[in-house]
């Protein structure tokens, strides 16, 4: 299988700023049970692999009119619990994509404080429909800014409602598709995916991205920087 690997750093403890973001509108109401039931077995998984929970520091953002930090970035192995998340509301993008650069800058500055070497953070961005917003572009532009040093990578899984059109502008790596019309098997595979990717990547001490998943159409792949 094809992979993506991102060029690792060969200095002291290094951790990769993982962002799962993840839409909580109301049309993802229906599969609210399973959403929080998957990221209750990515958590618990997380708990059981120190090694990943170290390696992949978590920030969990659900989003629907606003954005909500659920979790701020964190060792999974230090999170008591993991919270619910009840879906309702607009599916706005452009909110997000701000609240996301701002946790970057200030979770990279805290991270390096604290004396490990931050590898680029990736952004696992999970949607079910289009943009209720109309100026979210540039906001996502300004969280991708080529000018901005703490830029991250951004992997995007549509599923349901989603328009391959909009996935296609919120990715910089990989975005996918999903195949079929059951959300929730798509829903609990792309968290599935992206719990490989952190466990992959913290065994090769950088990020290691596998470049198909299961139920899912590649629509978007950067191939700039593959092997």
């Amino acid at each position: 299988m094809s992979v993506y690997t991102e060029p690792a750093l060969d200095l002291g403890l290094t951790c990769l700023p993982t962002y799962l973001v993840i839409d909580a509108s109301s049309s993802m109401s229906p599969h609210q049970g399973v959403l929080n039931a998957t990221l209750e077995r990515v958590y618990q998984t997380l708990q059981r692999s120190p090694r990943v929970s170290e390696f992949a520091h978590i920030c969990l953002i659900a989003f629907s009119t606003d954005p909500h930090l659920v979790i701020p970035m964190s060792e999974v192995s230090q999170v008591p619990v993991m919270p619910e998340i009840v879906c309702a509301g607009a599916t706005e993008y452009g909110k997000v994509f701000e609240l996301l650069r701002q946790c970057i800058e200030n979770d990279v500055t805290a991270l390096r404080s604290g004396g490990w070497d931050v590898l680029r953070p990736a952004v696992f961005f999970l949607t079910d429909g289009a943009p209720t917003d109309r100026h979210w572009k540039a906001r996502f532009d300004a969280l991708v800014d080529p000018g901005w040093p703490r830029r991250p990578h951004v992997i995007s899984y549509g599923f349901g409602g989603a328009d391959p059109a909009v996935l296609k502008q919120v990715y910089t790596k990989l975005a996918f598709l999903a195949d079929g019309s059951d959300s929730e098997a798509a829903l609990s595979e792309a968290l599935s995916s992206m719990l490989n990717t952190l466990i992959n990547s913290s065994a090769n001490n950088q990020l290691t991205l596998a470049v198909q998943t299961t139920g899912f159409q590649t629509i978007a792949l950067n191939r700039e920087y593959m092997d």
